[in-house]
């Protein structure tokens, strides 16, 4: 099991998720799966959220879609022990 971490710009966009009234129960969900870091949460992961890791600039971070929105992102990075959730929103917003 991976320990979280939170940047900044993340917290400011979880505020603005609520602020805005969107269910946040989806992001908390995937969140879980990342930090369970199971074989079956990595598949879950794959299959239903389509993660997948980022290139060029990005390189070494991971993406995901929120409860199959197709507009709805959430952005990570990871190593051994650590999730570093990094950015969520849409695609404008986050990439």
């Amino acid at each position: 099991m991976l320990k979280p971490e939170r940047t900044a710009r993340f917290t400011r966009d979880m505020k603005k998720l609520v602020k805005n009234h969107t269910d946040i129960a989806p992001l908390i969900h995937v969140m879980q799966l990342i930090l369970l870091d199971s074989a079956e949460s990595k598949t879950q992961l794959h299959h239903r959220h389509n993660a997948h890791a980022l290139q060029g600039d990005l390189s070494g971070v991971y993406e995901c879609h929120i409860d199959n929105a197709a507009d709805w992102l959430l952005l990570w990075e990871r190593n051994n022990t650590i999730a570093v959730f990094l950015r969520t929103g849409k695609h404008d917003e986050v990439l």
